[in-house]
């Protein structure tokens, strides 16, 4: 399929279905949001069609459900204000758009179309910023194919919310779209973490934006399923301590990328991954295990050129010591203050190492998996599959539990000859054959 036939039926702002009360019109942000990416993070969410007959109701009680969600989770219906430390909450609201697409859902993701074209199913460019007081917080667009399958993606801005944030409000709409949300006093809040780590005025923490190569950069998606991965950490050295199946794939692909790199320049260089580390259940603070927002900070994983071995276990023991040391530091800290001048050295570390890109490979890599995202369930079944789309840049990594929740998909995105060298190593070909797309 070389392109996506889209009928665009509505786009509206949509507002919440009650407005925000006056002490609740201004939210300031917090550290850790501060310190996010100046993007947003993107999912879809694709329903095979049901028995039900969904088409019908589909759109005016989506419609319908959000507005009364976004009443909960007002702060998305907001702008950024001009200080870039608060969001004004007015019910401005957020985009809403409703699709008609000229093909068949199971077919459609059967003959495995480009990732590109999934792209065409976000309501604006993937590669869109933040950076304007003006511009929606979220924006979702609901497509509905011929079948009557529907595919509901959404953009979320990162400054306001992580991966964790994303999942509890799609699911908490899926709940309030059956009429089972729960009450407002029992779900989670954005002001628990502004209130002990508030933004602050810092000056060179933040990372330079990675460098635009010219060159064409394509993702692609790579199944790695449960014996793939029993099969991999069988070979990993006993003396290791035992990684989990994230960490796996981390260190594997990072190897890949290792030797992609050392083949390209005739030499090996120095590298590091980079990857979120989610704080929840990490600090002294049970309270905030639900927390929403940003709650996370940045592991950073380092490969010496020099190192003589350079095995998966070897990438296994890099990250899973970075993940262990990360954790331990914030499990230590006995204030808020604490945590925060580790979160802001540690954010220095990124952007000192971002800085030497000329001599160091740095790889970006986020998790996504053990987050319920197959849970969300609008009435006509569970998702068949969620998914992102295709990044706009090079050298970046996110996995996902696949549905069963025993393997995980790795969505790498590489420049094309950086890609063709990944999809033709053995490791790769060895755990994980070839997918239509």
């Amino acid at each position: 399929m070389a392109k996506l036939e889209i009928q665009i039926h509505t786009r509206e702002v949509l507002k919440p279905s009650a407005r925000t009360p006056n002490h609740l019109q201004n939210l300031k942000l917090s550290l850790f949001d501060q310190l996010a990416p100046r993007m947003y993070i993107s999912k879809l969410f694709h329903y095979l069609p049901s028995s039900e007959g969904i088409v019908t109701e589909t759109c005016d009680k989506l419609q319908k459900s959000l507005a009364e969600t976004l009443t909960k989770f007002y702060p998305l219906a907001g702008r950024f204000s001009g200080d870039e430390f608060s969001i004004h909450c007015n019910d401005d609201g957020v985009e809403y758009v409703e699709t008609k697409v000229n093909a068949d859902l199971a077919e459609f993701l059967h003959l495995g179309p480009k990732i590109e074209l999934l792209n065409d199913l976000l309501p604006w460019c993937v590669s869109s910023t933040t950076g304007l007081p003006s511009k929606p917080l979220l924006g979702v667009q609901v497509n509905v194919f011929n079948c009557g399958g529907v595919v509901i993606a959404i953009q979320m801005s990162h400054i306001l919310a992580d991966a964790f944030t994303l999942a509890t409000f799609i699911n908490e709409w899926a709940h309030i779209c059956q009429g089972t949300g729960t009450t407002k006093d029992c779900l989670p809040s954005f002001d628990q973490l502004p209130l002990l780590f508030p933004a602050r005025v810092l000056s060179g923490t933040q990372s330079p934006p990675p460098p635009n190569s010219g060159l064409k950069i394509v993702t692609r998606r790579f199944l790695f399923d449960a014996l793939a991965l029993a099969k991999l950490k069988n070979i990993i050295d006993s003396s290791a301590t035992r990684p989990t199946r994230v960490v796996v794939i981390m260190s594997l692909i990072w190897k890949v990328f290792a030797g992609i790199s050392s083949a390209k320049n005739g030499y090996s260089r120095n590298s590091c991954l980079l990857f979120p580390i989610n704080l929840r259940g990490k600090s002294y603070l049970p309270s905030l295990e639900n927390a929403l927002g940003n709650f996370a900070m940045i592991g950073i994983a380092n490969l010496e050129a020099s190192q003589s071995r350079k095995e998966l276990t070897d990438f296994v023991n890099l990250v899973g010591n970075t993940i262990r040391e990360t954790s331990a530091g914030i499990v230590k800290a006995n204030s808020d203050d604490d945590i925060s001048s580790i979160v802001v050295n540690n954010r220095t570390n990124v952007a000192d190492k971002c800085r030497q890109r000329d001599e160091v490979d740095i790889y970006v890599c986020s998790s996504w998996c053990r987050l319920p995202w197959y849970e969300a369930d609008f009435g006509w079944g569970k998702p068949f599959w969620t998914s992102t789309v295709s990044f706009p840049a090079a050298e970046i990594i996110c996995l996902m539990d696949t549905k069963t929740g025993d393997g995980i998909e790795a969505w790498v995105s590489l420049t094309e000859n950086d890609m063709a060298e990944f999809e033709r190593n053995h490791d790769i070909l060895t755990f994980c054959p070839p997918l239509p797309w």
